[in-house]
């Protein structure tokens, strides 16, 4: 007979280690994974964490690793040798793995780890040649919303699309920030769908999502909303000087728009010009339709005058010195001429 009945199927064999991986990418989750996933084969074969060394590149030298690479496992088992940052090394530190490389300890497992490293590094090719190379790139912010669906449905959970795109305006664009708040509705609602109504309820704004909707409210002069945000804001902590830092820095940026817009650029030029990620720049670019050279002149006066009285010009509270400055960006009058983008 070929089997016997009720027998376990045998498990397939798992591919032999490679001398060297190099692990690349911004997907911090999914490197995390197979770091994870790494560490655990290197106990089950081993029986021991004994054979697990790691380092991180910005303090520890190549010749170090290099070291540890060739020192003999402990109880015939594979050494891991794992160091992070490497793009860090500069050349020389380079070259000695490289040089490693070409002939590598039979019973060692090097794993460089990075968030980037071009095609012609040394460290990538010699790599390529002796082991592999893998690379997790984190989902762009436009697909986080679809990647946080994904992610509840792996722990049996049903986030909405518009219940999506909620929590990651909500929490940013950390992916460690957006599952543990998908792990805590899914904890909440269990099988039940989860939808934008639970995100509202069960889910804290971010610091920095807080701040673009008060920068957002005074651009688009919008007062309710903008005091409403600053209250939010010395709730949680922050400060009338850090919270002027950055409506100012904000106008600042309007500044630029406007100044671009009026030379002629179109706004797909000026979202390029400013290098800022696709959602604020499109926001800025928007905003600025609502101001011209005069308009958004003033505002920086206004601003201006307002750091000088909150450093010690006025003699004020900075709390009212901040909400007096804010008054006045609200209803400061448009120019006539000013055209929408």
């Amino acid at each position: 007979m070929v089997g016997t009945a009720g027998a376990r199927p045998e498990e397939p064999k798992k591919r032999p280690l490679r001398a060297a991986y190099l692990i690349l990418g911004d997907d911090r989750p999914k490197v995390e994974s197979a770091l994870h996933r790494l560490r655990e084969r290197i106990v089950e074969e081993s029986g021991t964490e004994l054979n697990i060394d790691e380092f991180v590149a910005a303090q520890h030298p190549a010749h170090e690793v290099v070291a540890a690479a060739n020192t003999l496992a402990f109880l015939a088992g594979i050494r891991l040798v794992l160091v992070h940052g490497v793009e860090q090394w500069k050349k020389s530190d380079k070259d000695i793995i490289v040089g490693y490389l070409k002939s590598p300890a039979p019973d060692s497992c090097l794993t460089l780890v990075g968030e980037k490293l071009p095609g012609s590094d040394p460290l990538r090719v010699a790599v390529a040649a002796a082991g592999d190379v893998l690379e997790y790139s984190a989902p762009r912010a436009s697909e986080l919303p679809a990647w946080a669906v994904r992610q509840a449905k792996k722990i049996g959970a049903h986030l909405e699309p518009g219940a999506a795109r909620l929590l990651v305006q909500y929490v940013g664009d950390d992916q460690h920030v957006i599952m543990r708040e998908v792990e805590k509705l899914a904890a909440y609602r269990g099988r039940a769908y989860i939808r934008e109504e639970d995100v509202v309820d069960l889910t804290p704004r971010a610091i920095e999502a807080s701040i673009f909707d008060l920068v957002d409210a005074v651009a688009t002069r919008r007062g309710v909303q903008a005091f409403a945000s600053i209250e939010a804001l010395y709730a949680s902590g922050e400060r009338p000087t850090g919270l002027l830092f950055r409506v100012l820095r904000h106008f600042q940026h309007l500044s630029r728009a406007v100044a671009m817009r009026e030379e002629g650029l179109a706004p797909a030029q000026v979202q390029a010009e400013l290098k800022m990620k696709p959602f604020p720049a499109r926001k800025i670019v928007e905003q600025s339709g609502a101001y011209d050279s005069t308009s958004i002149g003033r505002a920086l006066g206004v601003l201006a005058e307002t750091d000088a009285r909150m450093k010690g010009k006025g003699d004020l509270p900075a709390e009212l010195e901040f909400e007096l400055c804010l008054g006045r960006l609200l209803v400061e009058p448009r120019d006539s001429a000013v055209r929408a983008y």
